[in-house]
């Protein structure tokens, strides 16, 4: 066996291309969609309506798209349905307008905005010291 020596860097510690490569690495997917998803489905059960199909592209939601069918009921819902933030987008949108395709209209922009936020240095600074992570100097994952 033999032992290498190598450095460890933070992110902030990193040049931007290597920043790049962790960003490519790490923020690829939209971290949340699962999250963003149980909101929907919740969404679509508090009002009393059933998500036929979806295709949500987190990167560009003029992309996207979310098919419905049913009658919703016409009632105030609570804020807070499954506690993750997505809840807010569709819950407020429909207490306000009632409109079901202006809440998953609302839905998917903000999922475009949280993933457009992912690939910020702010939020990967986040992430990498929440979980500890350190790289390389190439910003490879240690």
């Amino acid at each position: 066996m033999r032992t290498k020596t190598i450095n460890c860097y933070t992110f902030d510690e990193l040049s931007d291309k290597a920043k790049d490569n962790v960003k490519y690495t790490l923020c690829t997917e939209y971290v949340w969609m699962h999250d963003a998803i149980e909101s929907l489905k919740a969404f679509a059960n508090e009002i009393g309506i059933t998500i036929t199909n979806y295709s949500i592209d987190a990167g560009c939601s003029s992309h996207s798209y979310i098919r419905w069918e049913g009658t919703p009921h016409s009632r105030f819902i609570k804020e807070s349905l499954t506690g993750y933030c997505m809840d807010y987008s569709l819950t407020k949108t429909w207490n306000n307008t009632r409109d079901i395709d202006e809440c998953f209209r609302e839905l998917l922009s903000d999922i475009q905005k949280d993933y457009e936020y992912q690939w910020e240095d702010e939020y990967v600074i986040e992430m990498c010291e929440a979980n500890e992570y350190e790289f390389d100097e190439q910003g490879n994952l240690i």
